[in-house]
């Protein structure tokens, strides 16, 4: 007579459901590393690679600082940056009215230490030369320091954005060090004040062409008296 044993189903369901958890536990990992690892990549390259932002209004001043203006921070503990902020602009410490105005080859605010000093720029003479009583000599002088400031500032401002550019994806992507990040802040720097010597520059080539009653009509005008 054969006598047979009983079969032991609760240790064979048992370890069927350890394996089967053991393979869950594991693919939830790899999962996750997955997952997080493309995220820091994406960010870098989209941010890299997004379009210009949107021109804004033109205006001689340029708006706060990171575009936006310091008022109450709302919410606590919330940045004065964060409204308006746009994940997709790859330059994002300038406004999107100031990148206009510097591809534009405008004023974006560079020129405001002569301009509210008493020493006008070319282009707003040009505008109110009949309100200043501009003789044809004074207009055609005028006229070709604006352009040869124009012909100047465009390309300066670009090798500007371009070194901005690059000093925000190092932060962005991670590339920038302490040995590193003075060098790419200099080169940033003085990009940044070939450009606004340029613009202060015309200013002063423009006075030298206006009379003393010229420049306080011109202030007048412009609001500074």
């Amino acid at each position: 007579m054969i006598v047979r044993k009983p079969v032991r189903w609760f240790a064979v369901v048992g370890l069927a459901l350890m394996l089967v958890l053991m393979a869950w536990r594991g693919g939830a990992r790899g999962e996750s590393t997955l997952a997080a690892s493309p995220q820091v990549a994406t960010s870098c390259i989209d941010a890299s690679t997004a379009g210009t932002p949107a021109a804004g209004h033109d205006t001689d001043a340029p708006e706060g600082h990171g575009g936006h203006q310091q008022g109450d921070q709302g919410a606590a503990g919330q940045s004065p940056y964060a409204e308006g902020y746009d994940l997709a602009a790859p330059i994002r410490a300038l406004t999107p009215n100031e990148v206009a105005q510097i591809e534009r080859g405008e004023g974006a605010g560079f020129a405001l230490p002569a301009e509210l000093n008493g020493v006008p720029g070319p282009r707003h003479v040009l505008d109110l030369a009949a309100d200043l009583g501009l003789s044809a000599d004074q207009r055609a002088r005028v006229q070709a320091i604006f352009d040869e400031m124009r012909a100047a500032v465009i390309p300066a401002g670009e090798r500007y954005l371009a070194a901005e550019l690059t000093l925000e994806e190092g932060f962005r992507c991670g590339t920038l060090t302490e040995e590193t990040l003075p060098e790419m802040v200099g080169e940033v720097n003085r990009l940044r004040g070939e450009l606004q010597a340029t613009h202060l520059g015309a200013h002063l080539k423009t006075a030298a062409v206006l009379t003393a009653t010229q420049i306080e009509t011109y202030q007048r005008i412009r609001g500074y008296r």
